[in-house]
């Protein structure tokens, strides 16, 4: 029985094909991660609750689509469903769902309107935008009335705020589905709105399955970010024409911020061009070990865009413009996904849910400042691809106060709250802030002179890595060839945790370090032994000489292992394994073992 009929994985549940029909069955074998089948499994379990849907809150890149198929593939093999829809933000996922879902042989079409009629006798189902069903709620309605429907409504925190029209679209459309799976990577909005079939707790969104960034690095099954910051000091002319001059170190108020930071980001001055040039020395470098890494820029405007687009060029570069006003947009996204070219340039065209896994660098380029946005950006860094040697990436930052904030906390989980105002940090979305008079100021007067950048160190698990760290490292490398194949920052931190001196890093508030000792200590051990495991399968190594090499190397009792660790000894364990991963040989070891 073809899998995607409700057949097991299982050579038992084989057939003798040539390869042509074997195709035509699907395309590929399908095993589910770990945090899919415990998401699974309370899927199964789960009683709805007035109506509401089961929100799976899962960091981006962890493979909700995934999970989501698997679901639908079973309700459809199971009867209990006959009609898939997927609701999304954007039209390019439309496709990207319709794709998925072939290939588990299940077909739906992301082109349907309400002027198609029916659906086709072979389409289970189709995709459509937010602002689709907006426009017509009564016609979807019907569609997902008239058999027992399964609707998908992916990134589901859009269905709020400056789209309550989505939501309430999505309301009156979907209200009758048989079954409703709500998925978000970031369901927490900045607004009160209340986002269609969540379920709220005394205010607070809760979600039925939640799968964090923490728990998914630790899986191995996303990237680990680094976020070099980069300063300067900027000069620009105000509206009132007055010239200002201030680094990131400097206290501004909202408005001379949000002018620091556009001074910064101008194409015209040093601080662009220079970072650009490091991000694109980085992605040489990666791609010496991986030769289709991709790297990333997220601009503010067309105009911008088209200057970086000009400037990698000057780098010996031929990077791929993505713009939301340009009609051939999703065909370049789709294109540079499945080739190898270095760059791609946009605006906020791949800002949410477009699946290129092959990024490994970004450059953070715009003045646009929420949390949102910022840990969305993230998200087209942290998908992992089957194999990868070396799961790193890097995002490129300016040393603005307020995404160091964001890069510090990028594994702590947010919750949408309807009882109280969740402040997000706006540099500026497209005109300034107001002012006390409510009035907008000029911007047209703002200018920026120059902007001269510093290196400010790299971000590293919430922690900086000095300059200073940073250059030691590399030394370190050269000197040892163990340390080569791992990247610069994870070596310094490694280091630093091993007892070297260094210019103290600038600490988490103690606002900030939520978790009391034993969470840490728990946490650690568990990324212990999913590190050790990783070890034993990458290289055929039992899994018990694994975790006693890595007992001696911190000084504890083979036997007794990650339960007589310190908190530092477990920080160095971690990284020894890390290190075993990424270069297939033991730490220590000497040649020949």
């Amino acid at each position: 029985m073809p899998y995607s009929h409700g057949g097991a994985t299982d050579v038992s549940n084989g057939e003798a094909l040539c390869p042509e029909c074997n195709l035509q069955k699907g395309d590929r074998m399908s095993q589910l991660r770990a945090w899919q089948e415990d998401a699974l499994r309370e899927y199964t379990l789960w009683i709805p609750r007035e109506g509401n849907g089961f929100l799976v809150e899962a960091t981006p890149g962890a493979g909700k689509t995934r999970l989501a198929i698997e679901i639908a593939r079973r309700a459809l093999a199971s009867g209990r469903v006959q009609r898939i829809v997927a609701a999304v933000p954007t039209a390019r996922l439309e496709s990207q769902w319709a794709e998925e879902f072939s290939r588990q042989g299940i077909s739906i079409n992301p082109g349907w309107h309400a002027a198609d009629g029916r659906l086709a006798t072979d389409e289970q189902g189709c995709a459509a935008t937010y602002a689709e069903i907006a426009k017509q709620p009564q016609i979807y309605r019907k569609l997902v009335s008239e058999k027992p429907t399964l609707v998908i409504l992916d990134e589901i925190h859009h269905c709020g705020g400056e789209e309550r029209a989505w939501g309430a679209g999505a309301r009156t459309a979907f209200e009758p589905a048989v079954a409703k799976l709500l998925l978000s990577g970031t369901p927490f909005r900045s607004d009160n709105d209340e986002i269609p079939f969540v379920n709220y707790v005394d205010g607070v969104g809760a979600p039925d399955f939640r799968y964090g960034y923490d728990r998914a690095l630790a899986d191995g099954v996303v990237r680990a970010v680094f976020f070099p910051r980069r300063g300067g000091l900027m000069e620009w002319t105000a509206p009132n024409g007055a010239n200002r001059s201030a680094t990131f170190e400097d206290e501004l108020n909202d408005r001379d911020a949000a002018h620091r930071l556009r001074t910064a980001l101008s194409p015209t001055g040093e601080w662009l061009p220079s970072v650009l040039k490091e991000a694109n020395t980085q992605l040489a470098e990666v791609r010496t070990s991986d030769p289709e890494a991709g790297g990333i820029v997220f601009c503010e405007d067309s105009y911008t865009a088209r200057e970086v687009v000009k400037l990698l060029t000057a780098l010996g570069q031929t990077p791929v413009l993505a713009i939301s006003d340009e009609p051939e947009a999703d065909g370049r996204i789709k294109t540079f996904k499945s080739s190898t070219a270095p760059w791609i340039v946009t605006i906020r065209k791949v800002s949410e849910g477009v699946d290129i896994p092959r990024l490994r660098v970004g450059v953070y380029a715009t003045p646009w400042i929420t949390e949102l946005f910022f840990r969305q950006v993230v998200g087209r860094l942290v998908r992992i691809r089957p194999g990868e040697d070396d799961p790193t990436a890097y995002l490129y930052i300016p040393d603005d106060s307020r995404l160091r904030a964001m890069a510090a906390q990028i594994k702590q989980q947010r919750d949408h709250i309807l009882d109280q105002q969740d402040a997000e940090l706006l540099g500026d979305s497209g005109g300034e802030s107001s002012g006390p008079s409510g009035e907008q100021p000029l911007f047209s007067l703002f200018s920026p002179i120059s902007a001269t950048p510093t290196d400010e160190g790299v971000i590293v698990d919430s922690d900086t890595i000095t300059p200073a760290e940073l250059a030691n490292a590399e030394q370190v490398k050269r000197m040892d060839p163990t340390t080569t194949a791992m990247p610069t920052a994870l070596v310094a931190k490694l280091l630093r945790n091993a007892g070297a001196t260094f210019t103290t890093a600038q600490p988490v508030p103690p606002s900030e370090a939520a978790d009391a000792p034993f969470e840490r200590k728990e946490k650690l051990k568990k990324q212990n032994n999913t590190a050790a495991q990783r070890v034993a399968r990458a290289y055929g190594i039992p899994y018990g000489t694994v975790n006693g090499r890595l007992n001696q190397l911190v000084g504890v009792p083979v036997s007794r292992g990650v339960r007589q660790c310190s908190e530092e000894q477990l920080e160095r364990r971690l990284q020894f394994a890390k290190q075993w991963l990424a270069t297939g040989v033991a730490p220590g070891a000497r040649e020949g073992e």
